[in-house]
Parts: structure tokens; sequence; C-alpha cells
């Protein structure tokens, strides 16, 4: 990707993904800033971010609050514009054990945290790198962008609209020397998925998703997909007359917990 990034901030990372990329980009001369909708959610990170030599800022951002936006804005500005920005944050519900879907008020903060939310934070720092003519966006979207789930339909429409918009966005910035990557991930090991009962096809560890996001980032992948076997799949299996694909699919099917609240995960 050229120059290597020595400023890098990481929305979402006080667990899970976040917490894992975090963790892999802290070393000697790294400025990391991080988010949460808590700073005292990412003390932990912090802490072993600093033992490898970064320097680490935390921020409180919640993404569905428009005003929290804003202020993080501010405080972004002040400490510098970063050169690497990874938009990690999002948060998930699905299906009831007693067959009933995201209620209006999960629908709702899916749509904020995870698509306008994020929008409404990544512009403005995509602005700003488009006038210094420098920087590197990154979107964790999700597979379910591309094979939306019907377990959880308004979360697959969020990621959907956020890998949408960002690629619309790297083609209005590349002329501009900004890069924009979108990531589609599977299942990774997370709050989310410990939540989620039933087959999850491909899971991997949040620290291996890390590793793939950051390589792909390095090499300046537009996009960046894995795990690639689930992905050919996918592809195959939208290519199905619609009968056939709903029976193939019928085993991957897989409702919440019911002990368990929304996901408020915030690793994508």
């Amino acid at each position: 990707m050229g120059k290597v990034p020595r400023s890098i901030l990481i929305t979402g990372a006080s667990k899970g993904l976040g917490a894992a990329l975090a963790m892999a980009c802290a070393a000697e001369d790294i400025r990391l800033i991080l988010t949460a909708r808590s700073t005292v959610a990412l003390e932990a990170v912090k802490r072993h971010c600093e033992l490898a030599g970064a320097q680490v800022s935390c921020l409180p951002l919640d993404l569905a609050d428009e005003d929290s936006v804003e202020q993080a804005l501010a405080l972004v500005e002040t400490a510098g514009l970063p050169d690497l920005v990874i938009c990690n944050a999002g948060v998930f519900s699905g299906r009831r054990p007693s067959g009933l879907l995201e209620s209006r008020q999960e629908q709702r903060e899916q749509l904020a945290v995870n698509l306008t939310g994020t929008i409404h934070f990544t512009d403005c720092l995509a602005q700003a790198m488009k006038e210094r003519r420098r920087g590197h966006l990154v979107l964790v979207s999700s597979l379910a962008a591309i094979q939306p789930q019907p377990d959880s339909p308004v979360y697959s429409a969020s990621k959907a609209g956020l890998a949408a918009w960002g690629r619309a966005l790297g083609e209005d910035l590349a002329a501009h020397g900004v890069k924009v990557s979108v990531v589609y991930p599977g299942h990774i090991e997370s709050q989310q998925t410990a939540a989620q009962m039933g087959v999850l096809p491909g899971i991997i560890p949040a620290s291996k998703a890390a590793s793939l996001i950051l390589r792909g980032v390095a090499r300046g992948r537009e996009r960046i997909i894995f795990p690639r076997h689930l992905f050919w799949l996918i592809l195959v299996s939208n290519a199905l007359p619609g009968w056939f694909r709903r029976w193939v699919n019928r085993p991957f099917r897989y409702h919440v917990a019911a002990s368990e609240p929304p996901s408020h995960e915030e690793d994508g």
C-alpha cells in the first residue's frame, strides 16, 4: 500500500475483531486511536498495545448518536488525521427462538450504527484525506452483504448498504490518492457468534481475521473477502433457482440465544 501507516484509528476496538486489530497493529512508533462506546471498555486493549510500544489514545464514540460522532471527529481533528482508518464497529441482532425477527428498536440501532452512523463518521474523514491527497479507509462489511441472511435481514441490509457506499466512495477518492477497502468477513469468534445458535461454517478466531484484513490492507486490495471457499460457495448458491437455494442453505439457518440480548459486539 505504499507508505506504511504510522497513525491508525480503529472503531469498535474494545473487544472481538476490533481488539484483535488493535493488538495486531500495535508496535513501536505506531500511534493508535481506539474508539468504543465506553473508554473504560478499552483499558485492557490499551494496556496491551502500550506494552507493544504503541502510543494509544482512547475516544468515546457511539455511532448511533450524532453528537457523539461530531465530538469524536473534533477530537480526531485536534489529534491529527490518521493515515489508516478501520471502521469496524457494528451491532447485530437476529431471529429469536420464538421465530420473531429483529424488533423495531433493534432494526433502528443496526441501521444507525452499521450504516448511517458509520457513513457520517467516515465521510468526514474521507473528505479530509481527499484534501490531503493521502490515506486509506477500511470498512468492515460482511459476507451477509453478498448472501443476505433470512435470520438477520436488517443486519444484512446494513452491511450491504455499507459495502455499496464504500465501493462508490472508493471510485470517487481513487483519483485523489485515497484508498478504500471493503472487508467481507465470514463468521468470526466473538460475542456475536457465541449468541448464534446453529451451524457457523468457516468460523475463525478474531486474531486470524485481523491478520487477513491487515494483509489485504498492506496489499492495497479494494475487496478483502474471507474465507474464500465460503465466498465461492455463496456465488454458486446465488446462481441456483430460489427453491433449490433455500433447500441447500436450510442447514445453515440460526437464531439468537433466548438468554442473550441483542449483541452490541463492536466487531462488524
